[in-house]
């Protein structure tokens, strides 16, 4: 039997997917409580009892996104294969994650918040989590091995820095050919400053 804590955490779980739907296929101007309230079928009293503000729902869909995109990474990486080369698979698993719709929403979201003040204070508190989730996927894309680097802090920073760039890329446009060589010359980085051996 459903208890009233199954119920109450199915409809805050069906607010946020109804939320993160519209931000990824609407964009941020279409996402307001009245949009989210009526995508979820739900009435203005029981939204407000989940998020009595806009600012609450903006800092869980944005914990909702991170784990959006963590999973992503994960499935990504187990795609890929153990076997793989573990700097190629890391910076490949991360590009397809930053290239799918829920990064991309995260991007949006940061693009608004340059015009949005109440925005940019929203995602500066909830990004610091979300950093702090961010490091620890890519500490287990890389693996113990990598991770045991003395240098893997500047690795792990330079990786993030760059696949964003590329995934931004993309959103304006560059093409799969353009990508793919910006990933290979993240690799090339990223071993150099490891002091791994080029490829004959």
């Amino acid at each position: 039997m459903t208890t009233r804590a199954d119920q109450k955490q199915a409809t805050r779980a069906r607010i946020l997917d109804v939320a993160t739907n519209l931000l990824v296929e609407q964009g941020y101007s279409a996402l307001t409580t009245v949009s989210v309230q009526q995508a979820a079928g739900l009435s203005r009293g029981a939204l407000l009892h989940h998020f009595p503000t806009m600012r609450e729902l903006t800092e869980a869909l944005v914990a909702n996104l991170v784990q959006l995109n963590e999973v992503a990474a994960r499935e990504s990486a187990e795609k890929i294969g153990a076997a793989a080369d573990p700097v190629e698979r890391a910076l490949t698993a991360l590009h397809d994650t930053m290239t799918r719709p829920p990064a991309q929403a995260e991007f949006e979201l940061w693009a608004a918040a340059r015009t949005d003040a109440d925005l940019a204070a929203v995602l500066l508190t909830a990004e610091r989590k979300a950093g702090r989730d961010l490091h620890r996927v890519v500490d287990d894309l890389f693996g113990s091995v990598t991770l045991a680097h003395p240098r893997y802090p500047v690795v792990r920073d330079l990786t993030i820095t760059m696949i964003r760039g590329v995934a931004m890329g993309r959103l304006a446009g560059a093409s799969d050919k353009s990508a793919a060589v910006a990933l290979q010359n993240c690799a090339l980085a990223v071993k150099a400053v490891l002091g791994m051996p080029k490829a004959d």
